[in-house]
């Protein structure tokens, strides 16, 4: 019966160093400014470390740029190089933030071809659903029509970044989600769009993220990505985690 019990320890230690030595999932970001404003793959990143998951995000990106422009390689982009020659698990593709309204054809034609390479090279697919501009909530409704078309089209996973900024805006109107062009995310309204994207890729609960997000430069000085306030950041963390629950059910 010892002889039993110790095999099927050394069998459980052996199964968990494993899976703490298994490689971190890799993510692309192929987007614009609504990408990397505020660092947003690093916040990912930050809060994969803080909750100990085994995850790293990687980002493409150009100013002002749509999936056209990804797709031909303009402004200096290698998008579909990156996606060809890189191993990655999952690549989520992110639209010109007027483009499901002004062009939908545009962002199902590319939105198709970008998830034919990613399925071909073994990868998931993900939407990267934007939010309404701050002066006009009706734009939310034809952003989510876009990208759920898309989603079905392709069998990507579309993610409800635009649904959570929509539900933080009913619930706390003076919560200060853009940035002074009214489009782009502030600092918090980043914070919001890293819940949602950690919570999604990861699985894991948002509740209970840290508040402030830090990593380290090349020489191994402290960064500070994103601080807020300990209520705003879990206010985020409720609004990501009560989307994503009621969007996949």
């Amino acid at each position: 019966m010892k002889r039993t019990t110790i095999i099927l320890l050394l069998s459980f230690v052996t199964l968990l160093a494993t899976a703490q030595s298994s490689p971190p999932k890799r993510i692309l970001f192929v987007g614009n400014s609504y990408t990397y404003f505020w660092n947003l793959p690093q916040q990912v990143n930050a809060m994969a470390e803080a909750k100990d998951v085994p995850l790293k995000a990687y980002q493409s990106t150009a100013g002002g740029v749509n999936l056209g422009q990804h797709w031909r390689g303009e402004k200096n982009l290698n998008s579909r190089e990156i996606i060809q020659e890189k191993e990655f698990n999952a690549i989520i593709i992110q639209d010109h933030s007027m483009r499901s309204i002004e062009a939908p054809d545009s962002l199902m034609f590319f939105g198709k071809r970008m998830a034919k390479l990613i399925t071909a090279r073994g990868a998931q697919p993900y939407l990267y659903m934007t939010w309404s501009r701050i002066w006009d909530p009706y734009m939310q409704a034809p952003i989510q029509a876009a990208y759920e078309s898309l989603g079905e089209a392709t069998g990507a996973i579309v993610v409800p970044v635009g649904l959570a900024w929509e539900k933080a805006r009913q619930l706390r109107p003076e919560l200060p989600l853009y940035d002074a062009d009214g489009s782009h995310p502030s600092s918090l309204g980043s914070y919001l769009t890293a819940c949602v994207f950690f919570s999604t890729l990861s699985g894991e609960s948002p509740i209970g993220l840290p508040h402030r997000l830090i990593t380290t430069d090349k020489d191994g000085e402290k960064l500070y990505l994103n601080i807020q306030s300990e209520e705003d950041a879990l206010f985020c963390q409720k609004v990501a985690a009560d989307i994503i629950k009621t969007y996949s059910n």
